[in-house]
């Protein structure tokens, strides 16, 4: 798999050397950064002609590219298992990866312990959600499950509370996020799934006073995962 970008390759030169087998850097670029770090990681390191970059990135790429073996996801009963894991983000039939890019980049920001999404109608680690997450898939577990109904089921379980983020729900300030707490959101124009929503223990709303009637879901993430943090005081171990 190519990924591209200044930040993306930093980071997984930084997280996961083994898993490159190659970074290629433009002529004439400024990659100093790149190409240093590679070195020092013992990453084979090729200075390519522009041309060649921009046909191996197919998008905005700072002039640098990796080939990287293919992202693995993490194993979502070992996360749940470990005593740390607080806070769990499930991500129902997330399609744009610009989208799922950008909520990992929160993910990572307020302490997510592991994002889940389904196996079938949503985007996994590609590399336009990999360039859109500026280097944060390579910190945030992902997970991948057959069925998000009974995830969820799991989940409770072991004592979480699932909030669904969803109309005619709760505000974020006015529910107890200091326990165990699995995050639902829902896909960019249906939202949740009635059959995962059923699921859900509460609903949460966030509260707007604007034209716009809702947030697309990176934007209702960064907000929700805030409230979720601040609530359980800091960032904790993932």
């Amino acid at each position: 798999m190519i990924i591209f970008g200044m930040n993306p390759v930093l980071e997984a030169i930084r997280s996961h050397p083994d898993r490159i087998h190659y970074v290629a850097v433009a002529k004439g670029a400024h990659t100093t950064r790149v190409f240093d770090a590679a070195k020092r990681a013992g990453i084979p390191v090729r200075v390519l002609p522009p041309d060649q970059i921009e046909r191996l990135a197919r998008g905005v790429h700072n002039g640098v590219v990796a080939d990287v073996s293919e992202a693995s996801y993490a194993d979502f009963d070992e996360v749940i298992a470990r005593p740390s894991t607080k806070f769990v983000l499930i991500l129902d039939s997330v399609t744009d990866p610009q989208n799922f890019g950008a909520i990992l980049r929160v993910a990572e920001g307020f302490g997510v312990s592991v994002v889940v999404i389904p196996q079938h109608d949503s985007v996994g680690l590609t590399p336009a959600a990999v360039k859109a997450s500026a280097g944060a898939s390579e910190w945030v577990p992902v997970a991948q499950v057959t069925n998000l109904a009974r995830t969820i089921e799991e989940l409770k379980k072991r004592e979480y509370w699932v909030y669904a983020a969803a109309a005619n729900g709760e505000a974020p300030a006015a529910i107890d996020f200091t326990g165990k707490v699995a995050l639902v959101l829902g896909s960019e124009g249906k939202g949740i799934r009635r059959n995962v929503l059923e699921h859900c223990d509460r609903v949460v709303t966030i509260p707007m006073s604007g034209r716009i009637g809702s947030f697309n879901v990176a934007t209702a993430a960064a907000v929700l995962c805030y409230e979720v943090r601040r609530q359980q005081g800091g960032r904790g171990e993932k």
